[in-house]
């Protein structure tokens, strides 16, 4: 059984190959649309405006990358299939530049640092003098006697 927005974007990616051109369909092997129909949501009815361009549509992001599979591996030619691993590779590359300067291990370790710094001086507490056993004594008879 597969995830609810799985099923969802199943079912929009079948909404949508309805409205494709047959000739397009036709060069998906049919054991993948029955998968999408067999994983598809019984109670999801996508409610698209088919005057409007796919990019417009307001599809699931999990739909988005079915079509982009799709796509990719089915339609798209040499050329296309070529350019799309490019900027894939592209976008990963920019991505993970990304990841490295907000997780930067000598940036996050400096940060730390400071922090700790900061929280130390701000969490000092005033230092308390401890009497010893002979002044408590002595400063219990006095107050006795001061009355």
């Amino acid at each position: 059984m597969v995830s609810i927005s799985y099923a969802e974007a199943a079912t929009e990616v079948l909404e949508i190959l309805n409205h494709t051109e047959i000739e397009a369909v036709e060069k998906i092997p049919k054991k993948f649309i029955e998968f999408l129909k067999e994983n598809s949501s019984k109670t999801y009815k996508p409610d698209f405006d088919y005057s409007k361009k796919i990019k417009e549509l307001e599809l699931k992001p999990k739909t988005h990358a079915l079509l982009g599979m799709i796509y990719l591996k089915y339609w798209a030619n040499e050329e296309e299939k070529e350019a799309f691993t490019k900027k894939a590779k592209e976008n990963e590359i920019k991505y993970q530049e990304e990841l490295k300067k907000k997780y930067n291990t000598e940036s996050l370790f400096k940060k730390k640092v400071k922090e700790e710094v900061q929280s130390k001086e701000k969490n000092e507490l005033p230092v308390v003098k401890k009497e010893n056993f002979i002044q408590k004594i002595i400063k219990k008879i006095r107050s006795l006697f001061i009355r």
